[in-house]
């Protein structure tokens, strides 16, 4: 689980996996802040 504070909205990003794709997880959570980042 990661999640994107936004002011006072805090935004949770369900997803991932194990330690074994950690790394990869990590990078789609970013892509996935940013492109909320870019609809707010």
């Amino acid at each position: 689980m990661y999640y994107v504070q936004q002011g006072q909205l805090i935004i949770m990003m369900l997803g991932g996996g194990d330690k074994s794709s950690q790394d990869k997880d990590i990078e789609s959570a970013i892509a996935l802040s940013r492109q909320i980042g870019e609809k707010s």
